[in-house]
C-alpha cells in the first residue's frame, strides 16, 4: 500500500525514468535491427563503439529537445515532431562526435584545445577501433530505424499513460478560479479529456457560484480565503485562473497568494481569442506586442499540398479500383439503390459542394437525419455497418480531392445547417477560421478520442490544425488514420 501511494504521488517522475530506459533500449534495438538487415550481427563487436556513441548522443539530444519534460497533450503530435528533430540532431551530433574522437585516435595535434583532455577521456572509455570498416549506409539506416521505432514506442507509452490517467492513476488535482464561460470551458476540456491527467476538483471565485445546468454539477469551493483550507482538504496542487475580466492588480495579488501557498498556477490570458487567430508575439525591446501575421496563406505549402493531394488521390483511386468495385457490388447485393451517396457540405471559403461516400443505409432512409448511435439502427445495412466502423465508406471522397473540393487532411466538412447553428449560437468568434483551408477526408478530430463528443466542443482541433499546418503534421495525421482504420473504431 505504501509503495502504491508513493507511485501515485510520484507518477510523473517514475514515468519519465521508465521512458529514458525504454528510449535507450529502443535505440539499441534499432542498432541491432539495422545490423541484422545486412546480416552484420556476427560482426557486432566491430560496431559496438558506434552503438555506445549513438545511444549516448541520442539520449542527450532527446533531453535537449524537451522529450523528458512532462507535457500533457490530447494527441502526441508535438512529441512526434520533437522526436524527429531530436533524431536529426543526434544524427549530426553523432557524426560530429565520431569525427572528433577519430581526431583523438589519430593523435591530431591541431585539436589540442582546452576541452581536448575531456575528449581524450571519452575516447579512452569508448574507443574507435576499426572505424574505417564501418558501413556508412548502415549508419544512415540505424537513424531511420531509431525514428520509426521511437514513434511506435512513444505512441504506445502515450496510450498507456492515457489509460492510466483515464483510470484515475497519477492525476493532478486541479481547481479553476472563476465561474464564467471561460472557466466552464476549461472545466469542460478536463472532463472531456481525462487522458490529460487532470482531475477537476471544483471552482473558486469571490461569491459567484457556477450557474446550474453547466458547471453547477461541480462543487463551488469558495473564494481566495478558502484556498488554503481547500488545498489541504482536496489535495489541490494546481489552480487555473480563468477569469479574463479580472483586473491586473487583483490577478497579480492572487498569483502571489497561490505562490505563497505552494500551489502551481496557470492563467488563461485576457486576449484568449487572439492566440487562436493568425497573430504572433513580437516585441518592442522588452515590451511584448501581438502582431498580425501578414502572410498567413503560405502559398508554397498550399500549392505543394494541392498537387500532392491530387496526385495521391489519382494513384489511390487507380490502385484501389478493384477493391472499390467489390464494395460497390456488396452494397448492391444487399440493398437496391445507388452505390454512392452524396451530401451537401460546406468547404473552402464557405463554398458548398457535394461530398461523395459509399451508401451505408437503405436507399429510402438516406436523408439528413440524426447520425446512427447504436448497432441496431434499422437504417444501416450490414455491409454499411462494417464500412462505417472501418471508415471505408469515406474512400469515394478521393474523387472530391481529385476535383479540388477537398484535401486528404483538413478540418471536418460540415453540413450547412450545422454550420449555421454553430455560427448563430456559439460565442467563439474564431469559428470561421476553419473555412480558410479545404476540408479533409481525415484530420486531427477524426483520429482523436473526442469523436463522440458534440461537434461544438471539438472546434479547437480544427483551429489547432489551421495554426500548425505543415507537411510533417499531415504525415502524422495520415499515419494515425491508417492505425485507426486497422483498429476498427466503435462507430455506428
Amino acid at each position: 500500500m505504501h509503495l502504491m501511494g508513493w507511485l501515485r504521488r510520484n507518477f510523473d517522475t517514475c514515468f519519465i525514468v521508465i521512458q529514458v530506459w525504454l528510449d535507450g533500449f529502443t535505440i539499441l534495438l534499432a542498432c541491432v535491427w539495422g545490423l541484422g538487415v545486412f546480416r552484420q550481427l556476427n560482426q557486432f563487436s566491430l560496431y559496438r563503439q558506434l552503438v555506445v556513441v549513438i545511444i549516448g548522443v541520442t539520449l542527450v539530444s532527446f533531453w535537449n529537445c524537451g522529450l523528458y519534460r512532462w507535457r500533457k497533450s490530447i494527441l502526441n503530435v508535438e512529441e512526434y515532431r520533437s522526436t524527429f528533430q531530436a533524431t536529426m540532431l543526434s544524427f549530426l551530433g553523432t557524426a560530429t562526435t565520431i569525427y572528433l574522437l577519430r581526431a583523438v585516435e589519430e593523435g591530431d595535434k591541431k585539436w589540442d584545445f582546452p576541452g581536448f583532455d575531456l575528449l581524450r577521456a571519452v575516447h579512452d572509455v569508448v574507443g574507435l577501433a576499426d572505424i574505417d570498416q564501418w558501413s556508412r549506409f548502415i549508419y544512415l539506416l540505424i537513424f531511420a530505424m531509431i525514428f520509426g521505432l521511437m514513434v511506435v514506442q512513444r505512441g504506445i507509452m502515450f496510450k498507456i499513460s492515457s489509460m492510466l490517467h483515464a483510470a484515475g492513476f497519477g492525476n493532478t488535482n486541479v481547481a479553476v478560479f472563476g465561474t464564467g464561460d471561460m472557466a466552464q470551458r476549461v472545466e469542460q476540456k478536463m472532463r472531456i479529456f481525462p487522458t490529460l491527467g487532470f482531475h477537476f476538483v471544483g471552482y473558486f471565485d469571490e461569491g459567484e457560484e457556477p450557474p446550474e445546468g453547466r458547471g453547477g454539477a461541480r462543487p463551488y469551493l469558495g473564494g481566495r480565503r478558502q484556498l488554503e483550507e481547500m488545498r489541504v482538504m482536496h489535495g489541490i496542487s494546481r489552480v487555473i485562473i480563468s477569469k479574463p475580466e479580472m483586473e491586473e492588480d487583483e490577478l497579480i495579488e492572487l498569483c502571489g497568494h497561490l505562490e505563497n501557498l505552494g500551489i502551481e498556477y496557470q492563467v488563461v490570458p485576457r486576449l484568449y481569442h487572439f492566440f487562436s487567430q493568425r497573430f504572433a508575439i513580437d516585441s518592442l525591446d522588452s515590451i511584448p506586442l501581438i502582431t498580425l501575421n501578414r502572410n498567413p496563406g503560405r502559398p508554397i505549402y498550399r500549392l505543394t499540398k494541392s498537387l500532392v493531394d491530387r496526385l495521391l488521390a489519382l494513384v489511390l483511386l487507380a490502385l484501389l479500383s478493384p477493391f472499390l468495385l467489390l464494395i460497390g457490388l456488396l452494397i448492391r447485393r444487399e440493398s437496391s439503390g445507388p452505390v454512392l451517396f452524396s451530401q451537401v457540405r460546406v468547404g473552402f471559403k464557405q463554398r458548398t459542394f457535394r461530398m461523395i461516400k459509399f451508401r451505408t443505409m437503405y436507399h429510402d432512409m438516406c436523408v439528413d437525419a440524426a447520425t446512427p448511435n447504436s448497432r441496431s439502427d434499422p437504417r444501416v445495412t450490414r455491409i454499411g455497418r462494417f464500412l462505417r466502423r472501418t471508415s471505408l465508406d469515406e474512400l469515394p471522397q478521393l474523387v472530391n480531392v481529385l476535383r479540388g473540393e477537398m484535401s486528404l487532411v483538413g478540418p471536418r466538412p460540415e453540413m450547412p445547417f450545422i454550420v449555421g447553428h454553430i455560427q448563430n449560437d456559439m460565442e467563439d468568434p474564431v469559428y470561421h477560421l476553419r473555412f480558410d483551408t479545404k476540408p479533409g477526408i481525415t484530420g486531427l478530430w477524426q483520429v482523436s478520442s473526442a469523436r463522440k463528443a458534440p461537434i461544438q466542443e471539438n472546434i479547437d482541433y480544427d483551429l489547432y490544425y489551421l495554426e500548425n499546418q505543415s507537411v510533417f503534421l499531415d504525415i502524422v495525421i495520415l499515419f494515425l488514420t491508417a492505425l485507426a482504420v486497422l483498429r476498427i473504431r466503435e462507430t455506428y
